[in-house]
């Protein structure tokens, strides 16, 4: 797994994206090329934090 603080970074350069539709597209992308990053990503997410409490 690569970096955390460079997950972190990818994923708030998606989430600052205010168009949804190309938004959407960058999710899946991103997904597809780090699907073993998948659950950190979620978990990332669904805990609305940088993840720093690692």
């Amino acid at each position: 797994m690569r970096d955390l603080q460079a997950i972190e970074a990818e994923l708030f350069e998606i989430s600052a994206i205010p168009d949804d539709s190309l938004k959407l597209e960058r999710i899946v992308v991103w997904c597809a090329t780090h699907p073993d990053e998948m659950p950190l990503a979620i978990h990332l997410l669904m805990a609305g934090n940088t993840g720093r409490d690692y």
